[in-house]
């Protein structure tokens, strides 16, 4: 199903995501690192996004240092060496040599 935001960004909620619950939109994430400023990018391996992150990073023209990109653990990440292996597969869906951050995911 194709929406279109304020912005007038078309989205096709079925195929792409920034969140388990849809709504992933490549242009708007490549204007708001462009045109708006936007430094920091919040992600999780759970979205489904992180390799069209990857894109949209690169589309922006952004340096990569100018960038904070915070990703979330599952809870079958903990651990040091899931934690380590998951960290490492973030980076490679995403482009990136580092993160910024990488959070716990809770669910209460």
């Amino acid at each position: 199903m194709n929406t279109k935001s304020e912005g007038g960004y078309k989205t096709d909620s079925k195929d792409n995501s920034t969140s388990h619950r849809g709504g992933y939109c490549h242009g708007a994430v490549v204007h708001a690192l462009q045109q708006c400023g936007v430094r920091h990018i919040d992600t999780a391996k759970r979205y489904g996004c992180e390799h069209l992150l990857q894109r949209a990073i690169r589309d922006s023209g952004v340096k990569r240092e100018d960038l904070w990109i915070t990703t979330k653990l599952w809870h079958s990440d903990y651990g040091y060496d899931n934690t380590k292996k998951a960290c490492l597969e973030s980076c490679e869906r995403l482009g990136v040599e580092y993160l910024g951050e990488q959070r716990k995911t809770c669910i209460c």
